[in-house]
């Protein structure tokens, strides 16, 4: 490889991991937004006055909507970059890695029809005259607890997600390994939180917001900034990428 061709290639892979980095940054920013909008619009175990808020603030309720679907289009071209970084370090468990990523955004991308059908419910309309208004009200307040529960089902794979790119870091030679661990406490963190809240909603509620938000931000946080600072060692990377067979 000629010395402009190598100058490329280290550019192209700092490119692609800052991007990878600065684009799951970005993703949680409208992400925050729209739980925001549904735990503002939400009173708990009141299924009438959740119904009122939601009509007194439609424009708000579906703009949240549209957020998370924007939030998941950053997240999954954050995960199909870092897919492209770690390859050459299990081709494999990279593969592993991006299939749990996407299905992360895709069952969170299902929170959609949840609103919406919350959001015909309340409103009513023809199709929905046979329901009173306190059933068609306490029907919405179902799809919206499936919301938070299927948010928590996202997580699970998310969680098993980070885990696998912990490995994948333990793997690597092109950025410091002690972000793999960290990685896997990120990953651990969301399991823990996601299966407490099946299993023991109290206990969730105790271990919130340490479990699953500190160790997110210890894991995930080490890992972007140092792609965004650093970015990786392009010289190794390639020298694994060299090396790397078809069934690592």
């Amino acid at each position: 490889m000629s010395l402009t061709q190598a100058g490329r290639t280290e550019r192209s892979l700092m490119v692609t991991a800052r991007l990878a980095a600065v684009l799951n940054i970005l993703s949680a920013g409208p992400d925050g937004f729209s739980v925001s909008v549904v735990r503002k619009l939400v009173v708990r175990g009141d299924a009438t006055a959740t119904a009122a808020n939601i009509l007194a603030s439609e424009g708000l309720f579906r703009l949240g909507l549209v957020a998370d679907l924007g939030a998941l289009v950053l997240f999954i071209a954050s995960g199909v970059l870092l897919y492209e970084v770690f390859k050459p370090a299990s081709r494999r468990l990279a593969l592993l890695f991006l299939v749990l990523f996407v299905g992360c955004a895709f069952i969170q991308s299902l929170n959609a029809v949840h609103n919406l059908a919350a959001l015909l419910l309340v409103k009513g309309g023809p199709g929905l005259g046979g329901l009173a208004p306190a059933q068609a009200n306490a029907l919405a307040f179902v799809f919206l607890k499936l919301y938070s529960m299927n948010f928590n089902l996202a997580l699970v794979f998310g969680g098993a997600s980070s885990i696998v790119l912990g490995s994948l870091i333990l793997r690597a030679t092109f950025v410091p390994r002690i972000i793999g661990p960290l990685m896997m406490l990120d990953g651990l963190g969301y399991i823990t939180f996601s299966l407490a809240a099946f299993l023991s909603p109290s206990l969730a509620g105790r271990i919130f917001p340490y479990v699953p938000f500190v160790t997110a931000a210890i894991g995930e946080g080490a890992l972007f900034l140092w792609l965004i600072i650093k970015g990786v060692n392009a010289e190794r990377w390639q020298e694994q990428a060299a090396t790397m067979d078809g069934g690592s």
